[in-house]
């Protein structure tokens, strides 16, 4: 009789859905800035002047890591990689995905160079499979917000809407609602109306980040019973700066810190809902940026576009304070970390066999390292922010790059000189062609698109 009632039992689980218990089961909120710089919060003490007093408490709240990278210097393949826990490379998504069409887009890069930027996807194909794909299918409530930027280039050609190719938006990647992601890489207008197709106006003259807060705080409200993943994917920082008057006069004119100013009272208008709706303790947060920020990076060397690591390096906090102690992480670790993180926060035990990186969990509970690895990056197109076109292997406290438009080699000791100031090739030969065979060997592994009339054999060194 008992295996009778077992078998019913489970006949009934199955018409409900296998998913696993939802008591406990933690939120998640994952809050992406576009272009925020590492040096950009009042947590790093890098920069004088930032109010950010909300991500600062988020920070004490949580682990810091102070080696965490975007997996590529510009925003559409970290926002791949994070969403599919891939390389760009990996992906064909290595670049921005442009305003232009495409064939205007290469035709006016091409222009005047020697070599010629590699093919990239301009969209995220439907076939990858999503973090917000696999957290649905396990009973999450999946919510995006803000910008998406992989669906079609030729956004500034739209006819004001954002619209290019509506097949490849967050709605048909996993994700139950979608408001404001769409082609756009960043508003067309901060103040509404925003011509966004994808976001509906409503008060004239309402702030775009405002917006989103508001729209972030709705959904918390909405889901406060059931596990959620809210995406809250800003618009901010991104150029072109512009905040309220008002702000911008608090901060003695400086548009760029009136936006950071704005995001971090957003922030806090998200982490007050969750406290008021008593869910802070069962709600795993991430605080992360898509890559290097655009206004100097201190004290690192370089910004967005650029391999050195203030293109690269970015601000992340983890916090969930029923699980995660506070404290700071030193661990170099990147985007494709994030996804496989997440799905251990759910407790989902069948994940996607071909993710590339690895859980943190270890690190935010002061259980271990993460095994031994090296970290790349692949970025085959040009950029004016310095060395911009080439490829890099992180490996403990050596940082090789690979610069492909001058064909040229660079070795780094992060240990010892964080600002790249010194290129160590000429002084430590071995390690350089034993970091660069490893670095060839992954492109090929990974089928990393090289860029074109390009000589791979004829790799120097400068000093």
């Amino acid at each position: 009789m008992m295996v009778i009632r077992l078998f019913i039992l489970c006949i009934a689980a199955s018409l409900l859905g296998c998913h696993p218990k939802e008591e406990n089961r933690p939120n998640i909120v994952f809050v992406l800035v576009d272009d925020l710089g590492y040096s950009d919060v009042g947590y790093m003490g890098f920069k004088e002047g930032l109010h950010t007093p909300n991500i600062d408490r988020l920070a004490q709240s949580g682990k810091v890591f102070t080696q965490a990278y975007a997996a590529a210097p510009v925003c559409s393949p970290t926002r791949a990689s994070i969403l599919t826990g891939k390389s760009p490379a990996s992906l064909q998504l290595t670049c921005h995905i442009p305003g232009l069409p495409m064939d205007q887009y290469f035709q006016r890069q091409h222009k005047g160079k020697a070599i010629e930027e590699a093919y990239f996807k301009d969209h995220l194909p439907l076939a990858e499979e999503t973090i917000a794909e696999v957290l649905k299918t396990s009973g999450y409530a999946t919510g995006f917000l803000g910008k998406w930027h992989l669906a079609g280039s030729g956004s500034a050609r739209s006819k004001s809407d954002g619209v290019i190719n509506a097949q490849y938006h967050p709605d048909n990647q996993g994700f139950d609602i979608n408001k404001g992601g769409c082609a756009y890489g960043q508003p067309a207008s901060w103040f509404a109306p925003y011509k966004n197709a994808t976001l509906v106006d409503k008060t004239e003259g309402e702030y775009l980040t405002d917006r989103m807060g508001d729209e972030a705080v709705a959904f918390i409200n909405e889901h406060e019973h059931e596990p959620f993943f809210l995406y809250l994917s800003t618009y901010t920082v991104h150029t072109p700066l512009r905040a309220p008057k008002d702000v911008i006069e608090r901060n003695d004119g400086n548009t760029y810190h009136a936006m950071i100013e704005k995001l971090d009272e957003n922030v806090g208008k998200v982490m007050g809902a969750l406290e008021r709706k008593g869910l802070r303790d069962n709600t795993l947060v991430v605080f992360y940026s898509d890559n290097g920020g655009l206004w100097g990076n201190p004290p690192l060397r370089g910004d967005k576009g650029s391999l050195h690591e203030g293109g690269i390096r970015v601000p992340l906090v983890i916090s969930w304070p029923e699980k995660i102690k506070p404290g700071k992480v030193e661990t170099p670790v990147t985007s494709v970390d994030l996804f496989p993180t997440l799905i251990e926060t759910a407790n989902i035990e069948e994940k996607p066999s071909d993710l590339e990186g690895e859980s943190l969990w270890p690190l935010l509970t002061d259980a271990g390292e993460l095994k031994d690895r090296a970290l790349y990056w692949h970025f085959p197109h040009f950029r004016k922010s310095g060395l911009d076109m080439g490829a890099v292997i992180r490996e403990g406290e050596w940082k090789l790059i690979w610069d492909f438009e001058t064909n040229s080699v660079f070795l780094y000791n992060l240990d010892e000189d964080l600002s790249e100031t010194k290129n160590l090739a000429f002084q430590h030969q071995d390690k350089m062609e034993a970091m660069m065979r490893k670095l060839r060997a992954w492109q090929a592994t990974v089928n990393a698109e090289m860029p074109g009339k390009f000589d791979t054999l004829k790799t120097s060194m400068t000093k």
